[in-house]
């Protein structure tokens, strides 16, 4: 079994605000700019690995449109202390194709990740409501799309989850 802390990342809603959705991407110069992430969700989102070293496991469907390196490299630029280590499995369109069972296609994702790597110290941390599968020590919800982990007490929770 793997104790070591791992982060089940969405990036839409918990360090890309809703403030970043609507921002013209033929404003930056390049691929990986238009990416931009809320300064102060970057900010939280890198106290919180300062304090728990996780594996950062993307979950989010960005995994879709981008690899590793693009991801890592759109990290960087937004001044995240790590990178991406691995992305969950791919369930959309084969097992999940409605976009009503987009929280049980993300919750089946990290589930079925989890039971393959035997990982016992995890946390997923997602705008989607994925309660319904993930008990509350296992998931942390950013349910205000403008505040994303930024939110008021979501670092704390965060926190008592992976150090306990």
């Amino acid at each position: 079994m793997n104790s070591k802390p791992y982060i089940f990342l969405d990036i839409d809603g918990v360090l890309a605000t809703s403030h970043q959705y609507y921002i013209n991407p033929k404003k930056w110069d390049d691929e990986y700019h238009r990416y931009r992430y809320d300064i102060k969700c970057v900010k939280v989102f890198n106290e919180i690995l300062e304090k728990t070293n996780p594996v950062i496991i993307l979950s989010s469907d960005w995994k879709l449109n981008y690899d590793i390196e693009m991801l890592n490299k759109i990290f960087e630029i937004n001044s995240i202390n790590t990178i991406v280590t691995d992305i969950t499995p791919n369930f959309w369109g084969t097992k999940f194709k409605s976009i009503a069972q987009l929280e049980d296609c993300r919750a089946y994702e990290i589930l079925k990740y989890v039971e393959n790597n035997e990982i016992e110290n995890w946390l997923a941390i997602d705008d989607l409501d994925l309660s319904p599968w993930l008990s509350e020590e296992h998931f942390i919800r950013t349910p205000r799309a403008n505040e994303g982990i930024k939110q008021s007490g979501i670092k704390n929770k965060i926190l008592n989850i992976l150090l306990n």
